[in-house]
């Protein structure tokens, strides 16, 4: 048993010296994330704000307030951005730009659907 805690602790301390500086902080950026995640203030906002997005949805290139309500929380994040892109579109960009990097693309429009009503 002794043996094999030994080579397996070995074999980690091979690994971390293994692991690039880069590694090790993309590592601790997932973390950080995964932990501002389950923050309270944070998980009502995103919350708050997706109720919003689906109040009134938007179909592609035409979500201006879809638009307008991202570019609002972003300036009250104080983060700069461009805008209009593709017509609607919003780049922001966040940090240093040393690395690590992190990306995050979403989409924005609504897809058409016909809404099912029974009593219809």
């Amino acid at each position: 048993m002794l043996m094999l805690l030994l080579s397996f602790t070995t074999f980690n301390l091979w690994r971390v010296a293994e692991t690039t500086s880069l590694e090790l902080d993309i590592r601790l950026l997932s973390k950080q994330l995964l932990e501002m995640a389950r923050e309270e203030d944070l998980f009502g906002w995103l919350k708050r704000v997706r109720r919003r997005l689906h109040e009134y949805p938007e179909l592609a290139f035409e979500e201006y307030n879809t638009s307008h309500l991202i570019r609002s929380e972003l300036d009250l994040l104080g983060i700069q951005y461009s805008c209009p892109v593709a017509k609607t579109g919003v780049v922001a960009l966040i940090g240093s730009g040393e690395t690590p990097f992190f990306s995050l693309r979403a989409d924005m429009d609504a897809l058409p659907i016909q809404a099912f009503h029974p009593l219809a």
